[in-house]
């Protein structure tokens, strides 16, 4: 009767973890019972034990990057003496993320046979989701950007392509049936990311992953372990072809926004022109004040008829002033408060390097570089095929989607971040020690 308890908070943490794609942090209360209480319940039946070796390269990027940035917060604010501080970033923001990669460590290591529950959870899991999510896209309710109760339509599509791309890992072992399902759900994730929310950020980062997948697929020890060419392109342009039929179907164009991306190089060249009242755009604003700081000059607005790139630009180019001035430590953790909150209304400048290099400087950006290159750091004795893809499947598709949003200065991103850590360091455990006889 227990183990067939503990068997169900298993699954149902892993069900968590893919349905906080379209509840986000309406998740929460769920995941205290399937994540949170197991820890305690089921403490002294399971086993941390790990090499202090593997734990170093663990711990040290994470809790070295929360560490640094909640000093940075309080020993370097960048803040003027009665001037008052942002919303984000706080002491709430780290100190949850702590908390999720600690239930994300703790609670993955529980789970018995976890990669196999995984590759039997997880698919459905995700296919349930984006059931719930074509339901709103297909009756309208969220309009033609489905975020169901998630703050921002970014986070279906971050989520689910993240996910999607894990279930790729033991590639080599699976069967034409379990394969075929595999490159359904990537079919399904460019929808998700393509035509329903309509991310292109996060799509720039997908299709990056899945043209990295296809050139590695021609080096000789990575060939059998990852898609075929031809695999990937029909899943490819299957999802291309139906994102084409659900625009059709619902009236909603959702290839009309990549025409300012594909002349990102016509946008890039500089203009003078005066500032306009800027309409309103895919971005989240804040309230704000309306003074801008002295100390940053105004950048020339971006000539483009997508406002949302036109701002990314305006932002980037008020963040590079800023590097200029202070390359080595930035200006401080709530610095973009007077540099890109002030005069433009929102609470991140949309990439997050720039970020890093505004608030911490050179010295932030190496180590938030850790932080995200933690995946490359615990897959070592990983399978080479399945290393790369665990690489590509985090640290890719979020290293290059963060090119277009500052997704760790974000509570829910960097919560989920955190949480995904900490259940990937007990995955990749799992399959390391099923893989360890087989490299001998």
């Amino acid at each position: 009767m227990i183990s067939k308890a503990r068997a169900i908070l298993d699954d149902g943490f892993l069900v968590g973890l893919a349905f906080a794609l379209f509840l986000a942090g309406k998740i929460v209360p769920f995941l205290l019972v399937v994540g949170v209480l197991p820890i305690a319940l089921f403490w002294m039946k399971s086993d941390y034990a790990k090499p202090a070796g593997l734990l170093a390269r663990f711990l040290l990027p994470t809790i070295g990057y929360l560490a640094f940035c909640l000093l940075l917060l309080y020993a370097y604010p960048g803040l003027q003496p009665g001037e008052t501080p942002p919303n984000n970033p706080d002491l709430e923001l780290y100190a949850v993320a702590f908390a999720l990669l600690a239930v994300g460590f703790l609670r993955g290591q529980q789970i018995r046979n976890l990669s196999n529950r995984f590759h039997i959870v997880m698919p459905w899991a995700l296919l349930a989701a984006f059931a719930v999510l074509s339901i709103y896209m297909f009756l309208g309710w969220d309009g033609c950007r489905v975020q169901v109760a998630a703050s921002w339509p970014f986070i279906p599509a971050i989520i689910f392509t993240t996910l999607t791309f894990l279930l790729l890992l033991g590639w080599q072992g699976r069967s034409t049936r379990q394969r075929f399902f595999r490159l359904a759900l990537i079919t399904l994730s460019i929808i998700v990311t393509v035509a329903y929310t309509g991310s292109r950020g996060v799509a720039v980062g997908q299709f990056a992953v899945l043209a990295a997948l296809i050139l590695c697929r021609g080096i000789r020890s990575l060939r059998n372990g990852l898609p075929t060419m031809p695999q990937l392109g029909l899943a490819i342009g299957a999802g291309l072809a139906l994102c084409v039929a659900v625009g059709t179907a619902t009236g909603c164009n959702s290839f009309g926004r990549w025409h300012a991306v594909i002349n990102v190089a016509d946008i890039l060249q500089p203009a003078p022109s005066t500032a306009s009242t800027l309409p309103e755009t895919e971005l989240e604003p804040v309230l704000v004040s309306d003074s801008v700081p002295s100390s940053i000059p105004s950048s020339t607005p971006a000539q483009s008829n997508d406002a949302s790139i036109s701002l990314r630009l305006d932002m980037w180019r008020a963040s590079l002033d800023a590097i200029r001035q202070a390359p080595l430590f930035g200006h401080g953790a709530l610095s973009l408060r007077p540099i890109i909150q002030d005069p433009f209304g929102f609470e991140h400048n949309h990439n997050q390097y720039l970020a890093w290099l505004v608030t911490g400087g050179i010295v932030l950006l190496v180590i938030g570089l850790f932080f995200l290159s933690t995946p490359a750091l615990i897959s070592s004795g990983l399978a080479p095929a399945d290393r790369v893809i665990v690489i590509l499947s985090v640290t890719g598709l979020w290293g290059v989607s963060m090119i277009f949003d500052a997704f760790l200065s974000l509570d829910f991103y960097l919560h989920y971040f955190s949480l995904l850590l900490g259940f990937l360091f007990a995955l990749i455990t799992d399959m390391a020690k099923s893989q360890r006889p087989q490299n001998g």
